[in-house]
């Protein structure tokens, strides 16, 4: 069988992750293992071994070496280690809150992102139905592999947060397909971020390009208003979190 990313027939790996355990730690359990629903099955809960993973798909070099370099990167990002970013809050005078975190490695950080967007493209697990790239699947596999993240307004991911609200953060649900303007999109809500991708070259929408990562290593994280953040997830999962005991204005 042939390794999805470089294309060469070699022996698989029976396990590799398609969202890495990093990006949801705080779902697992003291056994390692993750609670799992999905938003058709949102009242019914089962313990899971580990997160979302594909048999067949990666070569040991593809999966440890090219993606796993970019995860480990990403990791010390958000959670500590021998990478130093610096980070800034701001509010705009519309109210608007967001994050800047400066001094990214912007090849790694770009292609961990869009490693994410295609690994879910590539995978046959239901969890994963909604993303299909299409055409750009074998262009965004080659930047992967070639190690070129091309330009910010290359399939651009923005970044959203909920995490500062008392609302559930312990959550991966199914990524979901949008139509942003005449342009496809694909929401990936993983632990209290929400990554948004849109998938087009060449993006010249101004917001967009202020917010995505850039070739000067910054990237704005936009902190998502408590009422906002509810819709969103009761949108999901068809609750009102407002009726929650642990939800509060």
């Amino acid at each position: 069988m042939k390794c999805k990313l470089c294309l060469r027939k070699v022996d698989l790996l029976k396990k590799s992750h398609i969202i890495p355990d990093f990006m949801h730690k705080e779902i697992f359990d003291e056994k390692h293992r993750m609670i799992k629903f999905t938003t058709q099955t949102p009242n019914s809960e089962t313990s899971v071994p580990s997160s979302e993973y594909e048999s067949n798909v990666l070569c040991k070099k593809c999966d440890n070496e090219v993606i796993g370099n970019l995860e480990t990167y990403v990791s010390r990002v958000l959670f500590g280690g021998r990478v130093r970013v610096a980070t800034k809050n701001y509010i705009k005078p519309d109210g608007l809150e967001f994050t800047q975190v400066s001094g990214l490695d912007y090849k790694k950080f770009k292609l961990f992102l869009l490693s994410l967007l295609w690994r879910a493209s590539i995978s046959s697990r239901s969890f994963f139905g909604n993303v299909n790239l299409g055409p750009y699947e074998d262009e965004i596999r080659e930047m992967i592999l070639k190690g070129d993240p091309f330009m910010s307004g290359d399939f651009p991911c923005i970044i959203t947060s909920y995490r500062k609200h008392n609302l559930p953060k312990e959550i991966v649900a199914e990524p979901k397909k949008i139509r942003l303007n005449t342009n496809i999109g694909y929401n990936f809500l993983i632990g209290g971020f929400m990554y948004i991708f849109k998938i087009i070259k060449n993006d010249k929408t101004k917001w967009i390009l202020e917010a995505a990562v850039n070739k000067n290593g910054e990237v704005k994280i936009i902190h998502t208003p408590k009422k906002q953040a509810a819709d969103l997830l009761a949108g999901y999962f068809g609750v009102r979190f407002e009726d929650h005991p642990d939800y509060k204005d």
